[in-house]
């Protein structure tokens, strides 16, 4: 009987300490800023943003660390050039996160494929706002 009541009391505590690793990551994980300005395009107007993870849910924080993540961020070269091209687009980004701080120019057509899913996320935040 002893026994029975002590594996019960060990099977509260792992319930009260509530046990999910998922989370507990999320809430360590230190607040990152990203900022992005285009300029060019055929009508030349500038579309500034800049998103901070702590006003983001949970997953969208997530989803756009993943981003960042993908397109080795803090691996690309500050500028990534091309000819330039008129009507193009132009972006500067830059992330803050974890102490690193990184920002990165780049023009449309020489865009790293790994780089083109987070300026899309961001443009469309940029036009939500």
């Amino acid at each position: 009987m002893m026994l029975w009541s002590s594996v019960g009391q060990v099977l509260t505590s792992l319930d009260d300490a509530k046990w999910f690793p998922r989370q507990d990551h999320q809430q360590e994980s230190t607040p990152m800023q990203i900022s992005m300005e285009r300029s060019g395009g055929f009508t030349g107007i500038p579309l500034v943003v800049t998103v901070d993870t702590v006003t983001l849910s949970p997953a969208e924080a997530e989803h756009l660390r993943q981003l960042v993540n993908a397109a080795d961020f803090f691996r690309l070269p500050e500028a990534i050039a091309d000819t330039p091209q008129p009507d193009r687009f132009h972006y500067q980004i830059t992330v803050q996160d974890n102490g690193q701080h990184h920002t990165v120019s780049v023009s449309e057509s020489a865009m790293p494929a790994g780089l083109r899913p987070l300026v899309q996320w961001l443009t469309a935040a940029a036009r939500r706002r």
